[in-house]
């Protein structure tokens, strides 16, 4: 087969597997890309709805376990060594990250796949992408918490070759030095991708080739 009729396969990342805006996001996404340009995974945390209603569409689903909302050095480290295997056992064209745990340990994970430690061996090269449903370090925390959050935040921005902030106040809240270059805003709040505009619809799209 030639290699530029190939498929494209893409790994989406989420923390949680409830049904909330992100999740739906996620969903609407890798349900909707063409099957026929597209090979799609999602990796997630524990089991829910989200892992139900993906594999009743036949889209292939990766469990991590460790990998939970709540900070815990031990399932942390456990998390980013998963996802390291994972990126280097799928070998994925696009990693598109999605909420802040998923997303911080993901984009170091994808970064350090790029590195071959041995010459003339396989290595990534995928495209990282962030999706910023929100930002954790405005949450109701002490300020130390909030600002040790928002380097993390900033970092994986810088980490990613593109983000995608989901609205303009989400986009102004990041204006770190290198962050605003990476952003691109694409209003989709509130709204399921497949029934937003097409103008939006295919401005989303276009991430992914």
């Amino acid at each position: 087969m030639d290699k530029d009729s190939r498929k494209n396969k893409i790994l989406f990342v989420i923390t949680k597997s409830n049904f909330g805006g992100a999740q739906k996001y996620v969903y609407d996404l890798a349900t909707n890309l063409p099957k026929d340009k597209f090979e799609v995974a999602v990796v997630v945390g524990r089991a829910g709805i989200l892992t139900d209603k993906l594999r009743e569409q036949g889209i292939h689903v990766i469990n991590i376990f460790s990998l939970t909302r709540d900070v815990s050095l031990l399932k942390d480290f456990k998390s980013f060594v998963e996802l390291w295997r994972i990126f280097r056992a799928e070998r994925p064209n696009i990693i598109h990250l999605n909420s802040a745990k998923a997303s911080g340990l993901g984009a170091l994970a994808a970064r350090l796949c790029c590195i071959s430690l041995r010459p003339k061996t396989y290595h990534l090269t995928p495209t990282i992408i962030f999706t910023a449903h929100g930002w954790a370090f405005n949450e109701d925390r002490p300020y130390m918490a909030r600002f040790f959050i928002k380097i993390i935040s900033w970092i994986t921005v810088l980490l990613c070759h593109k983000t995608i902030a989901v609205s303009d106040s989400i986009s102004r809240n990041m204006r770190w030095v290198g962050a605003q270059q990476k952003i691109t805003v694409i209003n989709i709040r509130n709204r399921s991708i497949c029934k937003t505009c097409s103008r939006k619809q295919k401005s989303l799209l276009c991430y992914f080739g």
